[in-house]
C-alpha cells in the first residue's frame, strides 16, 4: 500500500495525520500503538518496507495493517488477546 492508497483511506476515514499521531500517542495497548505508528509513516510517505524496517516487522504486516485499516478503518486496529493464559480473577470476579 502506498501513499495514495493510505490517503484514499483517511478521506474515506474522515481522518488526517495529526489524527494518526494523536493514535500513536493515545493508543491503549503496545500493539495498538505499534499499528497506528505504521499507519502514520506511510501517510507520511514511507514505503511499507522502510516501515517494516524501522518497526522490525514484515513488510506485508505493515501492509496488512494498512489494507486491514482501508476495509474497516480505526475500529479494525484495535487490538483483542486471541492466546495465552486467562487474566487473573481479582477477588470480587472470583466465585465462593
Amino acid at each position: 500500500m502506498g501513499v495514495r492508497e493510505i490517503d484514499r483511506s483517511l478521506v474515506q476515514w474522515e481522518m488526517g495525520v495529526k489524527d494518526l499521531q494523536r493514535r500513536v500517542i493515545l493508543a491503549p495497548t503496545p500493539r495498538e500503538r505499534e499499528r497506528w505508528h505504521a499507519l502514520w509513516l506511510l501517510a507520511q510517505g514511507w514505503t511499507a518496507a522502510a516501515t517494516a524496517e524501522m518497526l522490525d516487522r514484515d513488510p506485508h504486516t505493515i501492509g496488512r495493517w494498512a489494507a486491514v485499516f482501508g476495509e474497516g478503518g480505526p475500529r479494525a486496529l484495535i487490538f483483542e488477546q486471541t492466546g495465552g493464559s486467562p487474566p487473573r480473577l481479582n477477588r470480587r470476579n472470583r466465585r465462593n
